[in-house]
């Protein structure tokens, strides 16, 4: 199954931007941290720093061959290249993460850090130090650019709302 392959750190606007996009784009959303719950291990919404992250990688992998969608429905995954290990050390998920898996096209969504901050400490209570997420975002567009140049994927990076038009003609 071919998908695109949404990314950015926590608290960019992933979820947002997905379900503004399919408003208006007949598209499938799925979030790759859904995906891993469905495949049986427990991920709570307002943890950050993931535990098992190569199980993880595997379980989201088996749970999407298993959703059961139309030959023509276009599918979206929401994810990362980029995660926090439990030390809330910046780890980057290795390239063989995606093999057996047909990613088209990838997005990068990114924000202000002072933006995510703040919203990240909305929604989970959650205190986050900018040098990190600005590392962290940072990391995230780095890799997303780096798997996009070695498999040769369309790569777009989203960060205004001026951009929607251009991202739905992008997603297609």
């Amino acid at each position: 199954m071919n998908y695109i392959f949404v990314s950015g750190i926590h608290g960019a606007g992933k979820t947002t931007l997905l379900k503004a996009l399919s408003g208006v784009l007949p598209i499938k959303c799925f979030s790759i941290s859904d995906l891993i719950r469905q495949g049986g291990n427990v991920i709570q919404q307002e943890e950050k720093f993931t535990k098992d992250i190569d199980t993880n990688q595997s379980i989201w992998k088996d749970s999407l061959n298993r959703l059961e969608l139309g030959a023509n429905d276009k599918v979206v995954l929401d994810g990362h290249f980029a995660l926090l290990n439990e030390q809330g050390l910046i780890c980057t998920l290795p390239n063989d993460t995606f093999e057996g898996t047909n990613m088209e096209k990838i997005v990068v969504v990114t924000e202000s850090p002072e933006v995510i901050q703040k919203r990240l400490e909305d929604r989970d209570g959650s205190k986050w130090r900018l040098d990190l997420l600005e590392d962290f975002q940072k990391k995230e567009i780095e890799e997303a650019y780096k798997f996009a140049q070695e498999k040769n994927i369309p790569i777009f990076v989203y960060n205004s709302k001026e951009q929607m038009l251009e991202l739905a003609d992008f997603i297609g």
